[in-house]
């Protein structure tokens, strides 16, 4: 028979409180280990009062000096000059076919219809199709008349307004724009 005496000793205590002591212990040296091994040893408070500091200690900008910006309008002269010569698009004086071509150059005109594109005015093969524009889109004309293919076709040398892509189309799908 043995016995066993209510009374508890500070051993007994001691016993329990040492395993917890160091697993507390064990877990702090690993939190210790883990802040150096990531490199975060400054404190997220100590950071974001730097970063306030360097705003708060920087000069404000300097006001400079404005300059007031005058447009005068000039008058516009619409009738043509006969002493001057136009230009078209690309620079190029045109010449005085003496016809009515119906556009001049810059208008802008409209396609009335899906028509092609072409990198030159004739009909006579499809390798010269550079696109198929749709009904509605708007260009500009770059030659001072139409000329016409081996077939009678009249041809109009354009850009297309929105990509500036220079071609050919038929004069029987396009229409002034409304402006």
């Amino acid at each position: 028979m043995s016995f066993e005496s209510e009374e508890r000793y500070w051993t007994d205590y001691l016993r329990v409180a040492l395993p917890v002591i160091g697993l507390l212990l064990m877990l702090a040296l690993f939190w210790w280990w883990a802040q150096n091994f990531i490199g975060d040893e400054n404190n997220p408070e100590d950071q974001a009062n730097i970063i306030q500091t360097q705003v708060a200690t920087q000069p404000p900008p300097t006001p400079t000096e404005t300059v007031a910006v005058v447009v005068e309008a000039t008058e516009v002269q619409n009738t043509p000059d006969p002493d001057q010569t136009s230009t078209t698009l690309d620079g190029e004086t045109p010449e005085d076919t003496g016809t009515d071509c119906g556009f001049a150059p810059n208008d802008k005109v409209v396609t009335t219809d899906e028509v092609r594109m072409r990198s030159s005015p004739d009909t006579a093969t499809d390798e010269n199709i550079l696109e198929s524009l749709p009904a509605g889109t708007e260009l500009r004309i770059v030659g001072t008349c139409f000329e016409t293919d081996d077939s009678g076709n009249d041809f109009w040398e354009i850009k297309v307004s929105e990509t500036a892509e220079p071609g050919w189309v038929s004069a029987d799908y396009i229409e002034a724009a409304n402006q």
